[in-house]
Protein backbone atom coordinates (compact mmCIF):
# COMPACT_ATOMS: atom_id res chain seq x y z
CA UNK A 1 0.00 0.00 0.00
CA UNK A 2 1.51 3.70 -1.49
CA UNK A 3 1.59 5.99 1.25
CA UNK A 4 0.73 9.26 -0.12
CA UNK A 5 3.21 12.11 1.25
CA UNK A 6 1.36 14.20 4.39
CA UNK A 7 0.85 18.34 3.02
CA UNK A 8 1.75 20.81 5.49
CA UNK A 9 -1.51 22.54 7.11
CA UNK A 10 -1.00 26.20 6.64
CA UNK A 11 -1.17 28.56 9.37
CA UNK A 12 -2.35 32.29 9.00
CA UNK A 13 1.19 34.60 9.61
CA UNK A 14 3.70 31.39 8.26
CA UNK A 15 6.46 32.71 5.99
CA UNK A 16 6.39 30.61 2.80
CA UNK A 17 7.98 30.36 -0.55
CA UNK A 18 5.87 29.52 -3.95
CA UNK A 19 6.91 27.68 -6.53
CA UNK A 20 4.91 29.73 -8.79
CA UNK A 21 5.85 33.47 -7.43
CA UNK A 22 9.19 35.11 -6.59
CA UNK A 23 9.55 36.51 -3.07
CA UNK A 24 9.28 35.43 0.22
CA UNK A 25 5.65 35.58 1.83
CA UNK A 26 3.11 35.60 4.73
CA UNK A 27 -0.02 33.59 4.82
CA UNK A 28 -3.18 35.65 5.43
CA UNK A 29 -6.04 33.75 4.47
CA UNK A 30 -6.14 29.78 4.90
CA UNK A 31 -8.63 27.74 3.05
CA UNK A 32 -8.50 24.34 3.99
CA UNK A 33 -11.31 22.94 2.29
CA UNK A 34 -10.16 23.61 -0.80
CA UNK A 35 -6.14 23.52 0.28
CA UNK A 36 -5.04 26.50 -0.86
CA UNK A 37 -3.84 29.70 0.96
CA UNK A 38 -3.75 33.76 0.23
CA UNK A 39 -0.53 34.92 0.18
CA UNK A 40 1.57 38.58 0.58
CA UNK A 41 4.58 39.50 0.24
CA UNK A 42 6.51 39.95 3.60
CA UNK A 43 7.57 43.46 2.42
CA UNK A 44 3.96 44.34 1.47
CA UNK A 45 5.13 45.70 -2.12
CA UNK A 46 2.54 43.46 -4.09
CA UNK A 47 -1.23 42.74 -3.82
CA UNK A 48 -2.42 39.28 -2.09
CA UNK A 49 -2.02 36.61 -4.66
CA UNK A 50 -5.27 34.80 -3.54
CA UNK A 51 -6.07 30.70 -3.59
CA UNK A 52 -2.60 29.03 -4.21
CA UNK A 53 -2.49 25.67 -3.50
CA UNK A 54 -0.58 24.12 -0.66
CA UNK A 55 1.66 21.79 -2.91
CA UNK A 56 3.52 25.00 -4.19
CA UNK A 57 4.36 26.58 -1.01
CA UNK A 58 7.22 25.72 1.03
CA UNK A 59 7.63 27.00 4.71
CA UNK A 60 10.31 28.62 5.86
CA UNK A 61 11.66 29.40 9.25
CA UNK A 62 11.17 32.60 10.96
CA UNK A 63 14.32 33.85 12.73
Amino acid sequence: MASEPKLAVRKKGEHVKSNEHEGIFEVVFVNALIQTANIRLVDGTAHVVSNVPWTSLKTLVKK
